[in-house]
């Protein structure tokens, strides 16, 4: 490929991503040995990406970098001969979706199937794969199993009930607003609870006193994990995979249940863990489910790269419920 110019958002101080984050032309380099370059189609705009060019994980990031976790392209030009230019895959195992042309290793670029629309494979990696490797991989199965997921309204926990389901559990439910007690239809929930009512203290002794939960999700931590780990039945599971309440788990929640099988969550330590061929494996199984219309994400808007400050506006914003994509 000739040498020309491509445009990426770049960030190089942390901060908030309004004041730091720029959009800069550079010169595309010569492909390195063992290396694909993938021109991209879209790419998301998670949580995710704003925390980190925050600065929260800068102890193991380097500046300057090009944010982005999750995006799709095709291939247009490799040094791997298992890559074919003309590809689609998921380039993931590090940032760098937000420009036009990404270079990847070889190994962390996965294949695609022709039955899923680029706008899905853009949004199929890190929602999808986290809650289905939470179900397959991290919970300890067995039928008909009783578990609790918290923040159930948000786009992971609604793939983490549609999962269940697809492997015949039906999961307690739990929003933190009344109102949104009612986004549940067609969705098979053993039990809708409100953390915000009165009565949820009384709810959660309840489930305890029927036997308790096998298993809790948890993606919002601090005294929300402690009041839900009472209600897990002895030596049950608590997978945590999120922060959403900014506070970490307190040490009583230790000190209160010291029965708990507790484990963290984290996509990017499971994929970097194993083969590619696994890692390909769960890629097709996310989107077998995207197919079979077990999952899919409801995408809202979408803006061109030009436009970023319009999308981070819009994320910003909360107001659109739903994924908002960057196309490239």
């Amino acid at each position: 490929m000739k040498a020309s110019l491509f445009t990426r958002a770049m960030v190089r101080e942390f901060g908030n991503i309004e004041d730091i984050l720029r959009l800069e032309q550079a010169e595309l380099p010569e492909l390195a040995a063992g290396q694909v370059r993938v021109n991209m189609s879209f790419a998301t705009i998670n949580p995710s990406d704003l925390i980190t060019i925050s600065g929260a994980y800068r102890s193991r990031i380097a500046l300057p970098f090009v944010p982005g976790f999750e995006g799709v392209g095709s291939i247009c030009q490799s040094n791997d001969p298992a890559l074919a230019v003309g590809q689609r895959v998921l380039p993931v195992g590090s940032m760098g979706a937000w420009q036009n042309y990404k270079d990847s290793e070889a190994q962390w670029c996965f294949t695609l199937p022709d039955f899923v629309s680029d706008r899905q494979a853009a949004t199929g990696y890190v929602n999808p794969m986290t809650a289905l490797l939470m179900l397959t991989e991290e919970l300890n199965f067995t039928p008909g199993m009783r578990i609790m997921i918290n923040a159930a309204n948000s786009a992971i926990g609604k793939m983490l009930i549609r999962i269940a389901n697809h492997r015949g559990l039906e999961p307690i439910a739990i929003v933190r607003k009344a109102e949104n007690l009612s986004l549940f239809s067609g969705y098979a929930t053993r039990q809708l609870l409100d953390s915000s009512a009165p009565d949820y203290p009384q709810a959660l002794a309840a489930l305890q006193r029927s036997g308790g939960v096998a298993a809790i999700f948890d993606c919002i931590g601090g005294e929300e994990s402690l009041t839900l780990a009472q209600a897990l039945t002895p030596g049950g599971q608590f997978i945590h995979y999120g922060l959403l309440s900014g506070q970490p788990i307190p040490p009583a929640f230790w000190r209160s249940r010291p029965d708990i099988r507790f484990s963290h969550f984290h996509l990017r330590m499971w994929v970097h863990h194993h083969d590619k061929a696994l890692v390909q494996g769960k890629i097709d199984e996310v989107m077998a489910l995207i197919r079979d219309g077990v999952i899919a994400t409801e995408i809202v808007a979408e803006y061109a790269l030009a436009e970023i400050d319009k999308a981070v506006a819009a994320v910003r914003s909360g107001e659109l419920k739903g994924k908002i994509l960057l196309r490239l």
